[in-house]
């Protein structure tokens, strides 16, 4: 009997759980979004919206989906819009919530600010069905506005936030970047400034070269920043005016201009930078517009530290921080490699050193190094000192130089030739004493630099001095 009883109450405890976890849990849950779903004016899949338009008694602004990731603002004019505010807009109206309803049957719609409404979102979807919101006052406490569906009597309360998000200007839905690329694709970068121009070219390696100047080799991980700078790059503000009003815009003489390719098409975008904002100066006669974008409050304050630029690829003029113009002010020497010899040390798997003590090589195997041909355990440090030579920024250049005898290379003091397998990665000689450091040479650049002379000592070592004490060797075990 007290075994049946125990059943009988292990029985009732299961469906007890059953019950709560299937109807209260479980059903809960459904309540709960089926509540939620009741709330939603409703329900569409973002991508599943084609247009999208934004109305007041001042403006009616509709973008226009022109690809999977891109939008365009067409109405009041053609412009390239901003993809991922426009992203935020159509998901914020895919599921717009009401709070509740003030009337079913609103007999005078002007007194919640409905007739005429106050603002409105209009959304059509790809198969042509068109949802529609308009927006009133706002409620007595101010955290709500009243909102009603055109062509219907009810009144109701959504969430203020929810207005709010929707009340876009044209220039707050216009295209923000300074140029729309993406970063990694870019092939090819020119730069044209009164300090210089310069093309650059990228390798399979991800590494920069300039073009034209033989091979010589660009500060890899600069170009990269210039190219992080123009990708993100937002712009501070738009030249609304007429650009015939003013008679130094110098967008024809530019201060900068860049050029740049990317992705497998070769696209190309193009850059101008004209003249610093605070310096524009109107013709005589032309009064400044009402919505002159050159002399707007926001952009006022940090007017001489702003310059006017265009992307050749739409019609936009605009303005852009000095930070990013500083950025691409520079000269060839400025985006050059500073290294000695341009190389990743990693990829080197064996060194071939001749000097004054004589000629040896190293050689790298399981991320130990070894000396000569009996592979003697090398000093990692001493390997080590080496490419940090190497790797050291070179105190300037020669450009053009004369024969190699004059600066001693004819027959150099020191030669390293750095391997990966059978693949040279970087063949230096050092040559004579120069002015402020050491003449020296690295294959197949044209130039002839000048080494930083500290530690070039590290390289005149005969081949025991790279050898690891056996007894060194068994301490550190």
């Amino acid at each position: 009997m007290r075994f049946k009883g125990t059943l009988v109450l292990l029985i009732v405890v299961a469906a007890l759980g059953s019950y709560i976890y299937f109807y209260e849990i479980k059903g809960g849950e459904k309540r709960e979004k089926a509540k939620e779903a009741e709330s939603q004016f409703w329900k569409i899949e973002n991508k599943d919206i084609q247009q999208i338009e934004f109305i007041t008694a001042a403006q009616h602004i509709t973008a226009v989906r022109k690809a999977e990731k891109e939008w365009a603002l067409t109405t009041p004019r053609q412009l390239d819009a901003d993809t991922d505010e426009l992203d935020r807009m159509v998901s914020s109206a895919s599921s717009i919530k009401r709070e509740g309803i003030v009337e079913q049957n609103a007999a005078d719609p002007a007194k919640f600010g409905l007739n005429p409404p106050q603002s409105g979102i209009r959304v059509k979807t790809k198969d042509g069905k068109v949802y529609a919101l308009d927006f009133g006052h706002k409620n007595p406490t101010g955290n709500s506005a009243y909102a009603s569906i055109p062509d219907q009597k009810q009144v109701y309360l959504v969430p203020s936030h929810v207005v709010n998000a929707f009340d876009k200007k044209v220039d707050d839905l216009r295209n923000q970047s300074v140029l729309s690329f993406e970063q990694p694709e870019a092939q090819f970068l020119s730069i044209k400034s009164s300090k210089g121009s310069f093309e650059l070219v990228k390798d399979s390696t991800d590494r920069w070269w300039f073009g034209g100047m033989g091979s010589r080799a660009a500060d890899s991980p600069g170009v990269r920043g210039i190219l992080n700078a123009l990708s993100m790059g937002r712009v501070k503000g738009f030249f609304n005016d007429n650009p015939e009003d003013y008679v130094n815009l110098n967008l024809e003489k530019p201060l900068v201009e860049v050029t740049l390719t990317y992705g497998k098409d070769k696209a190309i975008k193009r850059l101008i930078i004209g003249q610093e904002k605070s310096r524009l100066t109107k013709k005589p006669g032309k009064a400044r517009s009402a919505d002159d974008s050159a002399g707007d409050s926001d952009l006022t304050e940090a007017s001489g530290s702003i310059f006017l630029a265009k992307d050749a690829s739409r019609p936009d003029l605009f303005f852009i921080e000095k930070d990013l113009v500083d950025k691409l002010f520079v000269s060839p020497d400025a985006i050059r490699d500073k290294a000695l010899v341009p190389m990743q040390r990693w990829d080197v798997d064996s060194i071939i050193l001749s000097n004054t003590k004589g000629k040896f090589s190293l050689s790298k195997s399981a991320g130990e190094w070894f000396v000569g041909d009996k592979k003697k355990k090398a000093k990692w440090d001493a390997v080590n000192s080496i490419l940090d030579v190497l790797e050291k920024p070179v105190k300037g250049w020669v450009d053009n130089p004369s024969s190699a005898a004059i600066y001693g290379l004819d027959k150099p003091g020191i030669h390293i030739i750095l391997k990966q397998g059978s693949n040279v990665v970087a063949d230096c000689s050092f040559g004579k004493a120069a002015k402020n450091g050491i003449y020296a040479q690295v294959k197949g650049d044209s130039s002839v630099k000048i080494a930083d002379p500290e530690g070039l000592a590290q390289l005149d070592r005969s081949e025991s001095d790279y050898v690891e004490n056996p007894a060194a060797g068994a301490a550190k075990k």
